[in-house]
């Protein structure tokens, strides 16, 4: 007792203002906690802490894990609303390129990106273009511009796309359709990266559309370009983060080139499905959110529909108690009820499953085995399928930013997964 006494007496002689300070430092956390700002900050901590768990799950079984750490060590000095604009902007990339290949950030970026955050808060939302950042931060947001003719010729397109082509027609056909692109697309400060990109996407949608979703060649293609799947990992749908959810692709093998491409290139060059090809270059990103997470929600629809068709077909009427393992009916039961306490019109049980929960139903060995193996043929090729649109699902559902890399996996993906299930491609 008397040495507890004889420590707090040197602390109060130490530091005589002691109690004023804690009293003041609780009055500030009071403060901060009523704003929003705790729940804010908590929200952002768990965020890094499941991107961190993440890398432990992945670090030494993918190829770039070691990227993703340098990108999740650097990440919390990047303002939220930049890298949200650099997102919605597709505009990612070359910041991406910068955290993979330095340890930390340099001050120059630092001061940079203090730069656009303030840019952000003094410019109307409207105006907020990928341009407009260009403009103002070029060695941050590189510009784009339409690429020279030798620009064009310096690339082994058929090369790079891996399409045979001993007459040179693909690499010709190829060539015009670049210098014929009526919108600036090329990086400026390096234009073969966008070059690069362009004919290896090219040439994927080529091969995807005129192969068998489940032929070795187009698994093979898909996973060199879009990443590898085969192992699955909860990890990529826990993350809102535009960023972090880019740099848990590259993890995975996500071809930067493709990346490098501009979201108006992506929507209007090679036309997702249910886009409208006349719709304007230099679409607003929220229309482009809108139509893209309608895009997906219409595909999730059809999948659904699929699985519930065939399991009542192969396994009966009561499939869901029978074939759904008890931890995820009860979750479906859950949300079901919380509807019904909401007073909304609550619908099928199966209407509140997750997009992660079909990839599990197909791929459970009695699933597999009495339904579709018939229609997927080989459970690892529609397991990455399901895997790669997974990621998307959190910002259709959620707020995170759409990417160009979203644009392009469900350009590529959802075509695979409709001509799998036997549907038309809209």
């Amino acid at each position: 007792m008397a040495a507890n006494h004889k420590r707090i007496t040197d602390m109060l002689e130490r530091r005589p203002n002691i109690i004023e300070e804690m009293a003041r430092r609780q009055s500030e956390f009071d403060k901060f906690v009523s704003s929003g700002g705790y729940a804010q900050a908590t929200g952002r901590l768990s965020a890094f802490q499941e991107a961190l768990a993440s890398v432990e799950r992945l670090d030494k079984l993918l190829p770039k894990a070691d990227v993703y750490q340098r990108m999740l060590g650097a990440r919390p000095l990047i303002p939220d609303t930049v890298a949200d604009a650099l997102a919605r902007g597709g505009a990612l990339a070359p910041m991406l390129e910068r955290l993979g290949t330095a340890a930390a950030l340099d001050r120059s970026i630092v001061e940079q990106l203090a730069g656009v955050e303030e840019f952000i808060a003094g410019t109307n939302a409207a105006r907020l273009s990928r341009a407009a950042l260009s403009s103002n931060f070029p060695d941050l947001v590189p510009e784009l511009r339409f690429p020279t003719a030798a620009e064009i010729a310096a690339v082994d397109l058929a090369g790079v796309a891996g399409v045979g082509d001993p007459a040179g027609e693909w690499a010709r056909a190829t060539a015009a359709q670049m210098a014929g692109i009526e919108t600036p697309w090329v990086r400026d400060d390096q234009p073969e990266l966008s070059i690069e990109g362009y004919a290896a996407f090219k040439g994927m949608t080529e091969i995807v559309a005129r192969t068998s979703p489940a032929a070795p060649r187009a698994t093979q293609l898909v996973r060199a370009e879009l990443g590898d799947y085969r192992r699955e990992d909860q990890g990529d749908e826990a993350v809102d983060d535009a960023m972090l959810a880019s740099g848990l692709r590259i993890a995975r093998g996500f071809d930067m080139r493709l990346a490098s491409l501009p979201m108006a290139l992506v929507g209007n060059i090679f036309v997702p499905f249910g886009m409208v090809p006349e719709a304007p270059p230099e679409a607003d990103p929220d229309e482009l959110d809108a139509v893209i997470s309608l895009m997906f929600r219409q595909l999730e629809r059809r999948l659904r529909a699929f699985i519930d068709r065939s399991m009542k077909a192969g396994v009966g009427e009561k499939w869901i108690r029978q074939r759904v393992h008890k931890n995820i009916r009860e979750e479906w039961e859950r949300r079901r009820q919380a509807d019904v306490d909401a007073q909304r019109a609550p619908g099928e049980l199966f209407d509140y499953a997750d997009f992660g929960d079909y990839r599990g139903i197909i791929e459970r060995g009695e699933n597999w085995r009495d339904v579709f193996q018939p229609f997927f043929k080989v459970k690892t090729s529609i397991g990455e399928t399901l895997g790669r649109l997974s990621v998307i699902r959190n910002p259709v559902a959620h707020v995170r930013p759409l990417t160009v890399e979203d644009l392009l996996v469900l350009r590529v993906e959802g075509n695979r997964l409709y001509r799998w299930m036997g549907e038309p491609v809209p």
